[in-house]
């Protein structure tokens, strides 16, 4: 009958074994458990045998990925629990003899075809037989030295009814012989495992195909060869027995003997004879895997022992009664530095801190000890260099035979390493969510950008060509309204690119004094009157290179922010300083020479456990409709893409401070505000390439508005063919982003190569597009202004044409 078996994928047991709270378990948490135990788990978690540990005087119960079949239905469940729980029908059996084995009573267990009842699926009760091995894992810490068994477990159910539907079927094969020949050659054909008939002089007188199979000689050669001529010699006298057994009436005799491949190779082999008629039929089983396997479990023992007695990455101490050190090992000497002569007679306090002297803390561990029986705690440890380090210590109480106290014995590990990791990873891992953060809000706006900023261009556009044309106030006040609203929208996306570090920037070299002066009344008025506003920036602060707009965008944002903070008034301060960071005491690992810009507030202050959240894109402390939760992340955006960081601080009832660190400057000072007139037109001739037809419209009314005559391609193909068709164009004003196969910036290739007198501007509202450095062409972000618009032609068609460097095929 075939069974269903919950396999489960190659190495799932050791994902399971370390994803399972042992906490919760007899063996206490895994990090604690000794060394035996974990060399014990890794031993069989590399073996493909079926294999399991049985720890402790619970018996708990470890086992690899070939045990689940023996389990069935109680995995995965049976995974760290102890040994009456798991198989509790045959307990009465199991149990007194693995605790005989735990005692030192018997040594180990071998067994073959055991019979149990045991009940594996469901509330199903079956029959099932097992070859077992049952080997003790020596500990000295363990009581009688022995902490565990070692179990190898093979289930032969289905091979002792093979065995047996054998023996029924030689019994009845005179009468049945007729019936059975058809499925005889059937299975014969198709069996994997080797069957044949011999007789008692040693020759085989009919073998299957698998004997080919396996050992490479066609069925002739077999039949013409005594068998020892293919039995390993070494092998011949307990294979002799067997047949002399069958012979004196033995109804079936195994035994197992190495064959000879054709290619003079060994294969162990599993044999199941029994005799009738005066010949012997044999079954069998290649098991030079399981050979192999169990050889090199025997190897593995026997290094885990060299292992064990080799070991010194624990220090073993024995203490006496007081606390006095009694036992010292090779393992404490490295890890605490002293050698057995200068610490035995010492009392085991001089390892602790001064201040946990003080408190008693070596005096609670031993007392807690002699309570419970055993203590375990991480702490620091000082060495006998006076070098502190981080140690997993455990204690266990020694009483003799009629319970009494007589000593201590002390495991100690240091786990300095492994703390200093956790913490890194940590740290490692708030960063990388952080950066996963800040990378799922990027591919988010940088997707709805091109749309967003194309909607915003039709609006902004039609609102600036209807504000030349109406003359009404009220008209007037009602484009101005679409005007502001279409702006706003424009600075939301920006916000949002800003944080996600992919917003195009223009760094300018400025002087902080200067720009905050020149800067100073736009604060005021983000201020209210109430509040009193202090710029206090020295001379001598040195000049940084930041984007103009995004930086007097990050100020407005923080003076905001400290304005809502202090509804009853107060006092917004900006100083600046200059800083020489390094990486070790830095904010985010920031190394070199820097200004920190500090604005602070007399406000209300930020809990402790909000702070953190902060420069989280959308989390805000305001009121719903009073912010949009994107102000402090624009100012982390702003910093980090400009090389430095931002840091803040606060104290409920005393304030907040921002602090913004921008990597100082070399290069000469620039950033001279644009002197705002009448926007520069012109009479050339531009082609214009959009594929949105209302932005191309609008687009087209705005070139027009300036003077300029208009041509429209809405694809890269169209715009090609016009070019081609030797109408004369002065200027291509393309979009970057196009659909088809070419985009703009293939146009743009295109024309310097095809018409190299001609220039190009670009044009986009996809972020990501926009910082395409690659194209050493102009590139006006939409939404624009007409302004903008204007001064980026006239820009373009006063400085081009200019060769493009051709891309390297």
């Amino acid at each position: 009958m075939t069974r269903s078996v919950k396999k489960g994928p190659p190495g799932e047991m050791a994902r399971r074994i370390d994803e399972l709270d042992w906490s919760s378990t007899p063996l206490g948490n895994r990090e604690d458990w000794p060394q035996s135990l974990k060399l014990a788990v890794a031993l069989i978690l590399a073996s493909g045998f079926p294999m399991a540990i049985r720890w402790g005087p619970e018996l708990v119960l470890i086992y690899n990925d070939a045990y689940r079949s023996i389990l069935r239905d109680k995995h995965p469940e049976a995974l760290g629990h102890p040994l009456r729980e798991v198989w509790w029908e045959i307990y009465p059996e199991l149990g007194p003899l693995n605790e005989a084995i735990l005692r030192g009573e018997r040594a180990a267990l071998f067994a073959e075809d055991l019979t149990w009842t045991v009940q594996r699926e469901g509330t199903t009760a079956e029959e099932a037989r097992f070859t077992i091995s049952y080997s003790p894992i020596p500990d000295a810490d363990a009581a009688n030295g022995i902490a565990g068994i070692l179990v190898t477990c093979v289930e032969t159910t289905e091979r002792v009814r093979e065995e047996e539907a054998l023996r029924v079927h030689n019994q009845r094969l005179e009468t049945e012989v007729v019936e059975r020949t058809r499925e005889r050659n059937r299975i014969w054909e198709v069996c994997e495992e080797l069957l044949g008939v011999s007789n008692f002089e040693g020759y085989l007188t009919s073998v299957n195909p698998a004997w080919t199979t396996l050992l490479g000689w066609s069925e002739d050669e077999i039949k013409r060869m005594h068998v020892s001529e293919l039995r390993h010699p070494d092998d011949a006298e307990h294979s002799l027995a067997g047949r002399r057994r069958l012979a004196e009436g033995v109804p079936t005799v195994r035994l197992e003997n190495r064959f000879r491949h054709k290619d003079g190779s060994w294969r162990w082999l599993a044999w199941t004879l029994t005799a009738e008629n005066g010949l012997i039929y044999v079954i069998g089983r290649d098991v030079t895997a399981e050979k192999l396997a169990a050889e090199a479990l025997r190897e593995s023992e026997r290094q885990f022992r060299l292992f064990a007695e080799a070991a010194t990455d624990h220090a073993l101490i024995r203490l006496d009664a007081h606390g006095v050190v009694s036992g010292w090992n090779a393992g404490a000497q490295r890890i605490k530095g002293y050698t057995e002569a200068e610490i035995v007679g010492q009392h085991f306090s001089r390892f602790y801190t001064a201040a946990d002297r003080a408190a008693g803390a070596p005096e609670r561990a031993l007392a807690m000890t002699a309570a419970a029986g055993s203590y375990e705690q991480d702490g620091w440890r000082v060495r006998k260099d006076g070098s502190a380090f981080l140690a997993a210590v455990v204690i266990d109480a020694i009483r003799d035979e009629e319970g009494e106290l007589i000593g201590f014995a002390k495991i100690v590990r240091d786990v300095t390493e492994r703390h200093e990791a956790r913490v890194k990873l940590q740290r490692a891992q708030e960063q990388l969510a952080q950066s996963q953060k800040m990378e799922a809000l990027g591919q988010l706006t940088g997707g709805i950008a091109h749309d967003f900023n194309n909607m915003l261009m039709v609006v902004s556009g039609n609102a600036q060509m209807l504000k030349r044309r109406l003359h009404e106030p009220p008209d007037l006040r009602s484009v101005e309204a679409i005007e502001v609203a279409a702006a706003r929208g424009e600075n939301l996306t920006r916000q949002l690119l800003a944080f996600s570090r992919r917003q195009t920037l223009n760094p300018v070299v400025v002087s902080l004094r200067q720009r905050l002066m020149e800067f100073r009344d736009l604060l005021v008025s983000s201020a209210r009157g109430d509040i009193k506003l202090v710029i206090d920036i020295a001379r001598s602060v040195w000049p940084v290179a930041v984007d103009i707009h995004g930086f007097e965008l990050a100020l407005i944002n923080l003076v905001v922010n400290a304005r809502d903070a202090m509804p009853a008034g107060g006092t917004i301060t900006i100083t600046a300083r200059n800083l020489c960071l390094e990486a070790d005491d830095a904010p985010d690992g920031l190394c070199g020479e820097f200004v920190a810009l500090t604005v602070t507030d007399t406000g209300r202050g930020i809990e402790a456990d909000i702070l953190p959240k902060v420069f989280e894109p959308f989390f805000t402390t305001k009121q719903l409709d009073k912010g949009t939760g994107l102000g402090l992340s624009q100012v982390y955006g702003l910093t980090r893409q400009s090389g430095g960081t931002v840091t803040i601080s606060s104290e409920v009832g005393s304030g907040t401070g921002v602090t913004i660190y921008l990597p100082r400057s070399y290069s000469r000072l620039g950033g001279q505000l644009i002197v705002e007139g009448e926007p520069p037109r012109g009479d050339e001739a531009i082609l214009l390439v959009e594929d949105n037809p209302e932005v191309r419209e609008i687009a087209g009314a705005l070139l027009e508005h300036l003077g300029y005559r208009v041509f429209h391609a809405q694809s890269v193909a169209a715009a090609l063919q016009f070019l081609a068709s030797g109408e004369a164009v002065d200027l291509v004003f393309t979009d970057i982003v196009m659909p088809g196969d070419l985009d703009g910036l293939a146009l743009a290739q295109r024309v310097k190569e095809q018409c190299p007198q001609t220039a190009v501007l670009l044009t986009s509202g996809y972020a990501k597009a926009a910082n395409i450095p690659a194209s050493g062409l102009p590139v006006l972000r939409k939404p624009y202004q007409l302004a903008s618009l204007a001064r980026a032609i006239r820009e373009a068609l006063d400085t081009q044409p200019a060769a493009l460097l051709t891309r390297v095929p």
